[in-house]
């Protein structure tokens, strides 16, 4: 009986790893895959001269969440004009650090074409990111 019960820890043991090795594989080709269409929409953006706010954050961040309206009015507000993107940088640290994030929720705006002209921490009010879209012409 004993025999049995050490086999099947062992059993379970190696049947966690794999399962382990498994989604962090998964993982990690899910965040090429979303770092590959994060520059599929910014080339895009870029070629039809749109500017773009990149919202680099997480699920389940409370300031990150209050985020959520104000990309929403501003997706409303520049429809055609302004690209607005979420990035989870807790599922996606490549871009995470490709765009020098320490700190989340983190606002970058790039213009028309493709260079940073602002960035903000914390959380940002939809009245205060409208004058510098007013700098960057829009």
């Amino acid at each position: 009986m004993k025999r049995l019960k050490k086999y099947d820890a062992r059993g379970r043991r190696e049947a966690g790893f794999l399962l382990l090795v498994a989604l962090t594989i998964f993982t990690l080709l899910s965040g090429c895959s979303q770092a590959a269409g994060i520059d599929d929409v910014l080339n895009k953006a870029r070629k039809e001269g749109r500017v773009v706010m990149l919202e680099l954050g997480s699920v389940g961040c409370i300031p990150c969440e209050q985020m959520k309206p104000v990309m929403e009015k501003l997706r409303t507000s520049y429809k055609g004009k302004l690209e607005v993107i979420f990035i989870d940088v807790r599922k996606d640290r490549e871009n995470g650090r490709r765009f020098g994030v320490t700190v989340i929720p983190t606002q970058v705006f790039l213009d028309k074409t493709g260079k940073e002209f602002h960035r903000h921490r914390g959380y940002y009010a939809y009245e205060e990111i409208v004058p510098e879209l007013k700098k960057a012409g829009l």
